[in-house]
């Protein structure tokens, strides 16, 4: 990538010197020279004339018909550009510069600046300007203003697209257009119609990159069309579409967040104006830098894949393999950024693949990958040379969440899941505060616990989100929320996710049928409950304050996708309630009338959408039930008897059947079940088992077994099964 640091350190180079020249141009005098006047000069355009700085050149494209228009050097171009301009592959930024045409006899005199785009466009009558600037537009606004032209007014990249599509209906490109195995070119200017049909015809090429705009896209695009994009695509062609933006290693990027929402704005706005759907990816082309930018890009990137995914797009991301992509596959599983859904590697090793070291396995798996193998590479097909970079393309994004979980269901809290093939998952706190795991595998049995390390304060939440990736949730020692990711070939990694701050207790979690993760807890000094998200394509949000006054650790489930309901006891010590149906809106917290409650509720979801909580009662110890319809219908709370202590725990694992699991005044395990056409059966115990804990279930795809765990009275883990015939396995010690 040699050859991309030195691209940018000479432009950047050639920025500051030509800064430094316009203001020598443009300097007051001093007492006793001549004028300001020999530093500038005079052009005439039709009835315009313009005073433009002396040193820089004006081109007549109709004498030089393929000269390429570059808006990183200081000129005026005049007439039409060609469509095929004679283009370097790699240019990249934008100084101060006008290209000027012909424009209709009348016209409105009219002149907009999109701050973002750092571009100007003016028409009036019988000419038409688009201007580029670096940093400050002052040199161009005094060059319009030498001939007579209206000031220009700001204009967001939303307005402009508004204002466009509600003149111009603008037909959208096919579906998948965007999707491609095989290889793919990029060029500074998109090819004209006849290149495009010559290299459809000769080259190896089937995809096209394209520059759909950004503050340092460095050339004129007088092919790039809606109407261009509607022809190559039915002539076959598909795209990646770039937008080359601030830069790092040009010291652009001084506000980075506000910055990279800003560019994903004007980046969908330019995308919407060429008929592209939404679920388009968006590629940010961010250039080569050095490692002392790393904060920065991240927080840039991180909120441009935020805001091309709350517009409705698709995040892509290119840049050098040793800077931005070794930095985001740094932060594929840490959460502490959103990760873009494409990764566009330049990596210059001659090598027509998606392969690269910076990657860990399960990173941009799934076609999710783009590879710039070779740069500044000039061809021939069909007798028209291009220069290009050469790419190899393996992305297909269907219309849901790129790379999705295969759904496994655990819908509902627990510090155990059942994942594919009856793989379980127990997690617990050990004797030092370490998080500890236990696995079994089917036909092999329970393994050895092991030590997965951290601080752990509360009990854990464990979800299987699909993919074989675990993910458990506790309270730190140190008060607050970690996570514990396992991803295959990966291992586990443990963070502090320090945006959701300091938590008041036990968090507890589920994974929805999307693939999004959900966390729950009580804040910190009693500021009620707080929500954490993490999706697949966004990374975390949060914390959300839901609400209510919590009395007991909340219980979440999902009775339906994208359904989700949370109960908890309230400081009045009614059984309390929130709703979404989305995971971003909440209800405010409802009070259900089901009397006072003894101790904390636990929920569960059936198949069917139902959802049962259970409590132990209050002024006695009699285990009750309320459940409610898919529609939300709640019936009256059952007493359904025996003799509670701590919490209950729910599960339904098949349509009609609900378990309920409980340690009895006795010390023995106790259960009760409620079977289709059968009712609910008397509460009976468990013979030879005594709980020192409350028990908990292993959730998630089986209906044919329940795995129930607890502690010993000395610590120790134990472990019991029910199977689907009604008979007891167990119990097991399973370690310490």
């Amino acid at each position: 990538m040699l050859a991309v640091h030195q691209r940018h350190w000479q432009s950047r180079t050639a920025k500051v010197l030509a800064a430094g020249a316009v203001l020598a141009a443009l300097a007051v005098p001093a007492a006793g020279q001549a004028a300001a006047r020999p530093a500038l000069m005079p052009m005439a355009y039709g009835r315009y004339s313009f005073e433009l700085p002396r040193f820089w050149p004006v081109i007549n494209l109709s004498a030089r018909p393929r000269t390429c228009v570059r808006f990183d050097r200081q000129a005026v171009y005049i007439g039409t550009p060609s469509p095929d301009q004679s283009c370097p592959a790699r240019l990249i930024g934008t100084t101060q510069a006008l290209l000027i045409r012909r424009g209709p006899a009348r016209s409105a005199r009219t002149a907009t600046e999109n701050p973002v785009a750092r571009q100007i466009t003016v028409t009036a009558p019988g000419i038409s300007i688009t201007a580029t600037y670096g940093a400050d537009p002052g040199q161009i606004d005094q060059i319009l203003r030498s001939a007579s032209l209206p000031e220009p007014s700001v204009q967001t990249p939303a307005q402009v697209a508004a204002g466009h599509l509600s003149r111009v209906r603008v037909a959208r490109l096919p579906r998948r257009v965007t999707n491609y195995h095989g290889l793919g070119f990029d060029s500074c200017a998109a090819p004209s119609a006849a290149y495009m049909s010559a290299w459809r015809r000769w080259s190896p090429y089937r995809a096209v990159g394209i520059y759909i705009g950004g503050s340092d896209r460095a050339c004129a695009q007088p092919n790039l069309t809606a109407t261009w994009l509607r022809s190559e695509a039915a002539a076959g062609w598909r795209f990646f579409p770039l937008y080359v933006g601030p830069q790092a290693e040009f010291g652009e990027l001084k506000s980075p967040a506000a910055q990279g929402a800003a560019a994903a704005t004007d980046a969908v706005a330019q995308a919407r104006l060429l008929g592209f759907r939404r679920r388009t990816p968006l590629y940010y082309d961010m250039e080569a830098y050095a490692p002392r930018q790393s904060p920065a890009v991240l927080a840039f990137l991180s909120a441009w894949t935020l805001t091309v995914h709350h517009l409705g797009f698709d995040s892509g991301v290119y840049s050098s393999s040793l800077s931005g992509i070794q930095d985001l596959a740094q932060q594929y599983f840490t959460g502490a950024y959103a990760i873009p859904d494409v990764i566009y590697d330049a990596l210059w090793n001659n090598l027509p693949n998606t392969v690269d070291s910076v990657f860990a396995p399960g990173e941009w798996t799934g076609h999710r990958r783009l590879h710039q193998f070779n740069g500044n590479v000039v061809q021939t097909f069909g007798g028209d040379k291009i220069d290009v970079d050469q790419d190899y393309l393996n992305v297909r994004l269907g219309g849901g969440p790129v790379g999705a979980p295969v759904r496994v269901n655990t819908a509902q809290a627990s510090p155990s899941v059942r994942g594919r093939g009856g793989v379980v998952n127990v997690f617990y706190r050990g004797p030092g505060r370490q998080l500890w795991q236990v696995r079994y595998q089917p036909g092999a049995g329970w393994e050895q616990p092991a030590d997965l390390g951290g601080s752990v304060r509360s009990a854990p939440a464990a979800v299987a989100a699909g993919g074989g990736r675990l993910d458990v949730f506790y309270q730190g020692t140190d008060g607050g929320l970690w996570q514990a990711a396992y991803q295959p070939r990966l291992g586990w990694r443990q963070v502090r996710l320090r945006r959701m701050g300091a938590i008041g207790g036990a968090p507890a979690a589920l994974a929805e049928s999307s693939g999004v993760i959900d966390v729950f807890w009580s804040g910190a000094a009693g500021s009620g409950l707080r929500h954490g998200r993490f999706t697949p394509r966004g990374g975390w949000t949060g914390p959300q304050a839901l609400g209510g006054s919590l009395a007991s650790a909340p219980s979440p489930v999902e009775p339906l996708p994208g359904r989700l309901e949370v109960y908890w006891q309230g400081t009045d010590r009614n059984l309390w309630q929130v709703t979404s149906d989305g995971g971003a809106s909440w209800s405010g917290p409802a009070r259900l009338r089901m009397g006072s409650l003894g101790g904390a509720p636990q929920a569960t979801a059936g198949p069917g959408g139902a959802v049962d909580v259970v409590w132990r009662g209050a002024g006695n110890t009699h285990l009750y039930l309320a459940s409610a319809s898919p529609a939300g219908r709640w019936g009256r709370p059952h007493n359904l008897g025996g003799a509670v202590t701590l919490a209950p725990f729910p599960v339904a694992p098949a349509a009609g059947v609900v378990r309920v699991f409980w340690r009895g005044r006795d010390g023995r395990l106790w259960a009760v079940v409620h079977g289709p056409g059968s009712g609910w059966l008397a509460p009976a115990p468990l013979p030879r088992v005594r709980l020192g804990s409350a028990p908990f279930v292993t959730i998630g795809d089986s209906a044919s077994k329940t795995d129930v765990f607890w502690r010993g009275s000395g610590g120790t883990l134990w472990a019991t099964s029910l199977g689907s015939g009604g008979r007891w396995a167990g119990p097991l010690r399973l370690g310490r």
